[in-house]
C-alpha cells in the first residue's frame, strides 16, 4: 500500500502549522512504522520517481509507504470559501511560477519534445479523459451487497457469515415489499 497525501498547506481555512507540530506530514509515517518521504508535488519527475520507488517497495513485499506531495491550493477550497480571510494575495502569487503544468510544458518545449500541435493533442485527449471520468462518476454502479463480507478475510468468520445472512434477509424482505406496493 502506498499512502499519498496531497498537502496543499490548508484544511479549508486552517493552515497546516496550526494542525500539527510535525515538521512535515511525511514524518507521521514514523508513528506507523513505515517510511515517509516528502516530495515537491509540483515537480512531475520528482513525484513519479518517489512514487515509483514506493510502489516498487510495496510490490516487492517491503510494506507500506507514505508519500507527502507538497503543493499549494491556488483557488478557494469551495465556492463558500473566502481564502482572503486566511492568506494574502502575495502568497498565491509566489506559487504561480511553480504551476506543474507550466513547468512541464517549459521542460518539454526546452527539449523540443512538445510543440503547439502536441499540446493541442494532449489537451484534446485530456478533455476526452475528463469527460469519461465525469460520465463514470455520474453513473450509479451496480453493487453486490455480498461484497461487504467477501473481501474482509481470506476465510469468512462465523460472524461475517451470520451478518451476510441477516443482510440477505433484510434485502429479501425489502424486495418483497416493493413488489407488493402498487
Amino acid at each position: 500500500m502506498v499512502f499519498l497525501i496531497q498537502n496543499n498547506e490548508y484544511a479549508i481555512s486552517v493552515p497546516l502549522k496550526s494542525q500539527t507540530v510535525a515538521p512535515s506530514l511525511a514524518h507521521k509515517a514514523i508513528g506507523y512504522g513505515m517510511p515517509g518521504e516528502r516530495v515537491d508535488g509540483n515537480d512531475l519527475a520528482a513525484l513519479l520517481s518517489v512514487l515509483g520507488a514506493a510502489v516498487d517497495r510495496a510490490r516487492d513485499g517491503g510494506g507500506p509507504s507514505l508519500v507527502e506531495a507538497h503543493t499549494y491550493r491556488m483557488q478557494a477550497h469551495t465556492n463558500a470559501d473566502d481564502p482572503s480571510r486566511y492568506r494574502s494575495p502575495d502568497d498565491v502569487q509566489k506559487w504561480i511560477p511553480k504551476d506543474p503544468l507550466s513547468r512541464m510544458r517549459t521542460y518539454l518545449r526546452g527539449l523540443n519534445l512538445l510543440d503547439d500541435d502536441g499540446e493541442t493533442r494532449i489537451a484534446a485527449d485530456a478533455e476526452v479523459m475528463a469527460a469519461t471520468l465525469r460520465d463514470g462518476l455520474n453513473t450509479d454502479p451496480v453493487v453486490d451487497p455480498d461484497d461487504l463480507f467477501n473481501y474482509v478475510f481470506t476465510e469468512k468468520t462465523s460472524q461475517l457469515r451470520e451478518q451476510a445472512e441477516l443482510l440477505r434477509g433484510e434485502l429479501s424482505r425489502e424486495h418483497s415489499a416493493e413488489e407488493v406496493t402498487p
